[in-house]
């Protein structure tokens, strides 16, 4: 079974290299970018493969990590 894992901050710098590295060795990979249709994100989405899902994210916004959570264990249940 495929291992699952979330990050946040993954529209550049640590959290966009280690979306990379997981992808490459096959885990799922659920991207919290804050810019999801941003530069970062789309370049991500580019270079990864369809086990990475983008998923607007805004750690400083309540509603926003609702979405996610929500989101993400959608995802998961339908798996």
């Amino acid at each position: 079974q495929l291992q699952a894992v979330f990050i946040t901050g993954c529209d550049s710098g640590f959290g966009y290299g280690l979306t990379r590295r997981l992808d490459k060795l096959g885990y799922r990979v659920f991207a919290g970018c804050l810019f999801p249709e941003g530069e970062g994100a789309s370049k991500l989405k580019a270079e990864s493969s369809s086990e990475v899902t983008i998923v607007p994210l805004d750690v400083t916004s309540d509603d926003s990590v609702v979405a996610a959570f929500e989101t993400i264990s959608d995802s998961l249940k339908n798996r």
